[in-house]
């Protein structure tokens, strides 16, 4: 598991974009929810962050996801559904800012709606002041946003 300085980080960066909600028990019995985490146990992939995010006001968003973060792992865009966040995730734009960038280098991110298994790449905000990467990563948030 994070460090709690860690996984408060990240809390604070996924809220720029997410209501963050703990993971219930009622959660835990999820079809979207049981089967990424399988998925990603199956593979041998340890779930470091999990919360259940909400968003508001965006119509082509799902309002309630899962949000999985893990170590990084190649091959990784296995999972995800969209071309351009399999291109984020396995082709190199993602590797480039995580050089640099404390938060993104950390861990990966997995998001799934709620009610039905399609899995998307996510990249939060970052979160320390003048980063460097904030250009490349806006750039990249905004593709995965799009796509």
């Amino acid at each position: 598991m994070l460090e709690k300085d860690l996984e408060d980080l990240i809390d604070q960066a996924v809220s720029r974009d997410f209501i963050i909600h703990e993971i219930t028990e009622e959660d835990k019995k999820n079809d979207s929810y049981k089967a990424l985490k399988f998925t990603l146990s199956f593979n041998k992939i340890a779930i470091e962050y999990q919360r259940k995010v909400e968003t508001e006001n965006y119509p082509v968003i799902p309002q309630f996801q899962y949000l999985f973060g893990f170590r990084p792992n190649e091959g990784a865009c296995l999972f995800v559904d969209k071309e351009k966040h399999k291109v984020v995730l396995c082709d190199g734009p993602l590797e480039e800012i995580n050089k640099d960038c404390t938060l993104v280098n950390s861990l990966m991110y997995l998001l799934v709606p709620v009610g039905q298994f399609e899995v998307y790449s996510y990249l939060p905000a970052c979160c320390e002041v003048n980063c460097q990467n904030s250009p490349k990563q806006y750039d990249l948030r905004i593709t995965l946003f799009e796509e």
